[in-house]
């Protein structure tokens, strides 16, 4: 017996809306599953080792946590924070780990043995919101909400200067200059300007240049040639140019509510901003136009993004859930009852001291799943385990090696609700399962293609025939928005004319919805007849203008030819 033929969905392509090679870059991001877990707090920052490695470092409440790219498996903790941590960020070499927090300390901490190595009460108490390193690794750069800028030596433990002349209000983001002048700075304040920063100069010489962002600063960035500058907050993210003089090139309003975050691709081929939208707008580098939109179910407080090739998109939101797309779709388990695949085997995870799998203490849940905050892990239906195969035999369980011919079980796949109706022949039945498919899926194309399928076989007829007010009254919606559409036209005036002729829609009562919707259809058919007779229109009038001009041009060309020839003659 030969397997069923399924339902083949086609989807439509609107040719407004033909991909770029923006959109097929991200799409598989954008499209891929997310994989979400769970801390103890809002997710304030995420920062990715700029070393092959590639940790993932999340702050959050009073920890500092380092996660694999790969598994998402929790590699190191730092809690020796008495109050809330801000800003964990790594060294360029990847060894040091440094963070403020709402006490005013700044720590430093030694990534392998996890140790405190330095600590700075300078701000004496108020938060310390931004700490990076220097390219140079020998400083740090602090902002607070004391409205200072300090730089503290690593080496010795102690300040080496303190800018408190230049903002006004809370510093809330700084970015160092690249490793040709580390001694720049871009410090971004509430009191809405951006200032860059000499550390070299005096107290009073110190600010290079002034930019008046206009609202509260939340984010800013230096492009790693120097020339650009970013700053965000408010609904605005505006494009500075340093090497002329600080002149404004772009002012960009591409989300509607507060800009939180900001950041760049692997290479900076791309900008990508977050906010309380719940979007993460990613924008051409060189251009600064939008080319592609990802949605998330919470506001984004942070983003990261780990290259190469922008392979997996981070990003952290307040409700104390921080989600990974991955551009390969491959979703990576982390749990404290089940072993972490990362080559789907478990050999590939298992300690050589004890055997015993490895664990993480995060979890991974659903994202609409607020109800818990425990420590169990939720996997789903995308992530399961890859179990090893087993064949019982009477001398016991022999587990097959690469060089035994196994034989696999010939199974059907899995047929969709819409594709077992038509399997049996019930078309009604299989009309209501798209229906219901579609919505689940948000995609109408599925509706079009039972339609194709059951006109093909001569079944359209039956399948709407009999049906009661509520399945008309989908169908008749979906016809009303769809069938404008130059790719659902030709099936659904079909469709349109067969619910005419089967459903006497003149005795029912004017405030029946079913009437309603047919009374909508009717008014789009006759808009689509009207724009499609004053397309025909201007058509008309399009040939006439270019025969007439054809045909002057003709005349033209026989007086000249006429004219050249009687002077030959002469």
């Amino acid at each position: 017996m030969t397997d069923f033929k399924r339902l083949q969905i086609e989807r439509p392509i609107d040719d407004g809306q033909a991909l770029t090679d923006d959109d097929i870059y991200w799409g598989p991001l954008s499209n891929s599953h997310p994989t979400t877990l769970r801390e103890y707090g809002p997710v304030t920052t995420i920062d990715i080792s700029p070393t092959r490695q590639q940790w993932i470092s999340v702050t959050d409440s009073t920890r500092v946590q380092i996660y694999s790219p790969d598994s998402l498996s929790l590699v190191r903790s730092f809690y020796s924070f008495k109050d809330t941590a801000y800003c964990g960020t790594f060294r360029s070499d990847g060894r040091l780990i440094c963070a403020g927090s709402k006490d005013g300390i700044v720590r430093v901490f030694d990534f392998e043995t996890r140790t405190q190595l330095r600590h700075f009460k300078e701000h004496q108490g108020s938060p310390v919101h931004c700490t990076h390193f220097s390219r140079d690794k020998t400083y740090i750069f602090t902002g607070s909400d004391d409205r200072t800028v300090r730089v503290f030596d690593l080496a010795t433990e102690k300040q080496l200067s303190r800018f408190d002349h230049v903002h006004t209000d809370y510093v809330r983001a700084l970015t160092p200059g690249s490793a040709t002048n580390p001694h720049l700075l871009l410090s971004g304040s509430y009191d809405r300007s951006m200032k860059l920063i000499d550390r070299r100069m005096s107290n009073s010489d110190n600010i290079l240049m002034k930019f008046d962002h206009g609202d509260q600063i939340e984010s800013v960035l230096m492009y790693a040639n120097e020339t650009l500058a970013i700053t965000a907050g408010g609904l605005y993210l505006k494009v500075w140019d340093l090497l002329g003089g600080g002149r404004l090139l772009a002012s960009l309003s591409n989300h509607h509510k507060a800009i939180l975050c900001t950041g760049f691709t692997s290479e900076q081929h791309y900008l990508l901003s977050g906010g309380l939208d719940r979007h993460v707008k990613i924008y051409d580098a060189s251009t600064f136009r939008v080319v592609h939109t990802i949605t998330y179910p919470d506001a984004v407080l942070s983003l990261g993004m780990i290259g190469p090739n922008d392979r997996a998109l981070c990003v952290g939101m307040p409700g104390g859930l921080w989600s990974v797309k991955r551009r390969d779709g491959k979703q990576q388990m982390s749990s404290s009852s089940s072993a972490i695949s990362m080559n789907n085997s478990y050999d590939s995870i298992r300690n050589e001291t004890n055997g015993e799998m490895m664990s993480s203490t995060n979890s991974l849940v659903p994202i609409d799943d607020e109800s818990t905050n425990d420590t169990k892990s939720t996997a789903s239906s995308g992530s399961r385990k890859t179990k090893s195969r087993r064949r019982f035999f009477p001398s016991g369980i022999v587990t097959p090696t690469t060089t035994d011919a196994v034989a696999t079980a010939n199974r059907r796949p899995r047929l969709a609700p819409y594709d077992n109706y038509l399997r049996k022949f019930r078309a009604s039945a299989a009309l209501d399962a798209a229906f219901t498919s579609a919505i689940k899926r948000r995609q109408p194309d599925i509706v079009l293609a039972l339609f194709k399928e059951l006109s093909r076989r001569q079944m359209l007829k039956q399948a709407l025939a009999g049906r009661d007010d509520l399945s008309l009254l989908k169908i008749l919606r979906y016809l009303q928005k769809h069938i404008a559409h130059t790719t659902y036209m030709p099936v659904l005036i079909e469709v349109a004319h067969l619910i005419s002729h089967l459903y006497d829609f003149s005795s029912l009562s004017p405030s029946d919805k079913n009437n309603k919707a047919m009374e909508k259809l009717k008014r789009t058919i006759h808009d689509e007849l009207q724009f499609q007779s004053e397309l025909m229109k201007t058509k008309g009038v399009i040939e006439i203008i270019l025969a007439a001009a054809s045909a002057s041009t003709l005349v033209e060309n026989d007086s000249f030819s006429t004219n050249n020839t009687v002077v030959s003659t002469l």
